[in-house]
């Protein structure tokens, strides 16, 4: 079989720096799926963009060289390959779209550059894979802008764009790192597909070590620039040799099937449901409602009726699939969204009674870790000047009474002083996100909303920064609302865990009895979803094609009734209500009934 990229003793670096890719070498076959993974810096992103010739300003080729279907790539060449027989999928889809034209318009007119289509052919293209990445209603996607999608739906219809030009090299820079299990699952099936339906090479830039493990023909693992260790899936994830491998596989957070034992009994107590509803509740939801105008002044339920009850230093896990309404309710609860109807209280005070002069101190006790790093920084400020603002604000600190603040916060999320003189775009996308973590720790408020806070960062940096929020919520009392979508990681982390599908809470239950205990059949699909570090590719690949990922909303009954291998008449006729199945569990499903009857 011929090759169709071969890189040679390839070498990045950047003006006055150390070098970013050092003698990185590998070969590709058409069809066949290599997966670079490494910590955040290691110079994954760096080796697939300097590929495509698409390196940041003060980058460049040191030496080395890119063949591409037998002949060396050159800036000439690049120009005319990118987009159609090289596609790449960025690992944030907001930024490669323009904001003021509707997604529609851009996929066709992208289309339309490297397919010689009509623009009817285009469209109906551009509807179908969109449904092939489960955006079940492509029409109303293509017709929005791409503010009116979640980060997920971009996510999706940035992978349907590049997918659809059927590429001969596809380089993918984290695209599953936004989206939740389910759909991660469906890219994936579809990126195996296309590297086996169509003969196409995929190069992916992943931290999920499990879908590594499932997807990948080869794996090469990257540290400080360079390759340490590349060989098979088996070799490297059942067999590996380098240590800095094996301490990547290492803190891969695993499902648990209860709660598991430990000598510290703080902690013990910290991590369950029932220890955390003996305290003082700190925020409470009652029955609150979020509502947008749609397409057709068509009211759009972003959230529908969501009450739950947050306790002081109780860790609240909040999971569903893209565009379930998460990130809404977080924006509600930090003040960005006032709610279309129901209340939300932080320490017995309603949300609509505070005055508009007094706003400002309230919302220094509820901070926000928002999912995109890049968009929380100003270009234009160094990260010592973020980091300082809000102790300047707050705590009216001097700069000097400020460092060894920022300096023990730096410290707990792996970062060191000299990050502070750096602008963002120095920054990789996980050391951003690292720094977003501290900034919003540092005036210890009395709570920290994480919206998909450690979805950019690889599993060791996430793996501390999870254990620097575990010990912030010992020490200090603080509580956190943690939305997510990686399921192992919202079980190690929380109390209790609230699912929601469709703008709707469908059960709530202690993280500990997530893998035993939970009965909701959403519940039990997005566990199913979940990639096993050592799973059978084979059992995996059945999973995979059996689930049942999306389905038009129905009218009346349930909503996820599309989907329920449990499904009666009831379910499509009457919507079930939340109600208490067990102890301290709630769930909304006829099925289900109540573990009391």
């Amino acid at each position: 079989m011929s090759c169709l990229l071969e890189v040679k003793n390839y070498s990045i670096c950047y003006q006055n720096k150390t070098p970013a890719v050092r003698d990185a070498g590998f070969r590709l076959e058409p069809g066949e799926i290599l997966c670079i993974v490494g910590e955040s810096g290691s110079g994954k992103s760096t080796l697939i963009r300097g590929i495509l010739g698409l390196l940041s300003a003060g980058g460049r080729v040191t030496s080395g060289s890119v063949v591409f279907d037998g002949t060396a790539l050159t800036d000439q060449m690049l120009r005319k390959l990118r987009g159609r027989d090289i596609a790449m999928i960025f690992q944030d889809a907001g930024l490669a779209m323009d904001p003021i034209q509707k997604v529609g318009k851009q996929f066709v007119e992208y289309t339309l550059t490297h397919q010689d289509l009509t623009r009817q052919q285009a469209e109906e293209l551009a509807a179908s894979w969109l449904q092939r990445l489960q955006l079940t209603d492509a029409r109303r996607v293509m017709d929005s802008y791409p503010f009116e999608l979640s980060g997920g739906m971009k996510q999706r219809v940035a992978i349907a764009m590049a997918m659809a030009q059927s590429p001969k090299l596809l380089l993918a820079d984290e695209p599953t790192s936004a989206l939740d299990v389910t759909i991660q699952a469906q890219v994936v099936l579809e990126l195996e597909r296309l590297a086996r339906n169509y003969r196409t090479a995929v190069i992916m830039v992943t931290h999920n070590m499990a879908v590594a493990a499932y997807l990948a023909d080869h794996i090469a693992v990257m540290k400080e620039g360079e390759i340490v260790e590349y060989g098979t899936r088996e070799s490297v994830i059942l067999s590996p040799s380098d240590p800095y491998t094996k301490m990547l596989l290492h803190a891969v957070p695993k499902l648990t099937a209860a709660a598991e034992e430990t000598a510290d009994k703080e902690t013990a107590l910290l991590r369950t449901g029932r220890a955390a509803e003996a305290n003082p509740l700190l925020l409470r939801t009652d029955a609150v409602k979020k509502t947008f105008e749609g397409k057709g002044k068509r009211p759009v339920y972003a959230v529908n009726s969501a009450s739950f009850a947050l306790y002081e230093g109780e860790c609240l896990g909040i999971v569903g699939e893209s565009g379930c309404g998460k990130t809404t309710l977080a924006r509600m609860i930090i003040g960005t969204y006032p709610p279309t109807s129901g209340e939300i209280t932080l320490n017995g005070i309603a949300f609509s009674d505070v005055s508009k002069r007094k706003k400002a101190d309230f919302r220094r006790h509820v901070q926000m870790v928002f999912q995109n790093p890049i968009s929380s920084f100003s270009p234009r400020m160094t990260i010592g000047d973020y980091l300082y603002e809000p102790l300047r604000n707050y705590e009216k600190m001097s700069r000097k009474q400020a460092r060894p603040v920022i300096e023990d916060y730096l410290s707990a999320v792996g970062l060191s002083w000299e990050y502070t003189s750096r602008l963002p775009h120095e920054l990789s996308g996980g050391q951003l996100q690292r720094v977003a973590v501290a900034r919003a720790a540092l005036i210890r408020p009395q709570l920290i909303v994480c919206d998909e806070a450690t979805s950019a960062l690889d599993v060791s940096i996430q793996a501390q920064v999870v254990d620097m929020l575990v010990e912030l919520q010992k020490q200090w009392g603080l509580s956190f609302l943690f939305i997510g979508h990686d399921l192992a990681l919202i079980q190690k982390i929380s109390q209790r865990i609230i699912i929601m599908y469709m703008g709707e809470i469908v059960e709530v239950l202690d993280s500990s009895g997530l893998v035993t205990e939970a009965v909701h059949p959403y519940t039990r699909t997005l566990l199913d979803a979940v990639f096993d570090l050592y799973e059978a590719p084979e059992i995996r690949r059945k999973k995979l094609q059996n689930m049942k990922i999306a389905a038009p909303v129905p009218a009346q009954g349930c909503k996820f009734a599309p989907r329920c291998p449990q499904c009666s008449g009831i379910c499509r006729e009457k919507p079930p209500e939340l109600q208490e199945y067990a102890h301290g569990h709630l769930v909304s499903c006829h099925a289900a009934g109540s573990k009391y009857n």
